[in-house]
């Protein structure tokens, strides 16, 4: 059996939805979604390298899935961390970073960041302000 991780799922996408996402690709013992994405067993090793050759970067009910091979066992999924600032082994693909010992929690509780029509518009700021966005400092 083999775990596939589906990432970037709409907070609409249903374990029917995905189901249907992935017929014809073999048998599947279990669906498990969750808030922004979800895991998807197969029985064969083999379907899930299909699945996840074919089915990365296809569109799901308006949204563009990441599909990769779930990363540690099953039953270390909240484990993450390990000793100092190696990661550990098993981080969650949810996770980012590596864990690096922070106790095994997600980063992210509620999913991968949506993006909205929503703006915010920064006024006012002094001229000795720098603006930090994405690593990169704008001035």
């Amino acid at each position: 059996m083999a775990r596939v991780y589906v990432g970037r799922l709409g907070y609409d996408v249903r374990e029917r939805d995905l189901e249907r996402f992935f017929r014809g690709f073999g048998r599947i013992r279990e669906i498990n979604v969750k808030n922004g994405f979800g895991f998807v067993e197969f029985e064969d090793t083999r379907d899930a390298d299909d699945a996840v050759y074919e089915m990365n970067g296809r569109d799901l009910l308006g949204e563009r899935v990441l599909v990769e091979h779930a990363r540690g066992s099953r039953g270390a999924r909240y484990s993450g961390g390990g000793g100092g600032g190696g990661g550990g082994g098993g981080s969650a693909p949810y996770m980012r970073g590596g864990g690096g010992g922070g106790g095994g929690r997600p980063r992210d509780k509620y999913g991968p960041p949506v993006r909205t029509d929503y703006r915010l518009i920064v006024e006012n700021l002094s001229s000795r302000t720098s603006w930090q966005v994405g690593g990169k400092i704008l001035y």
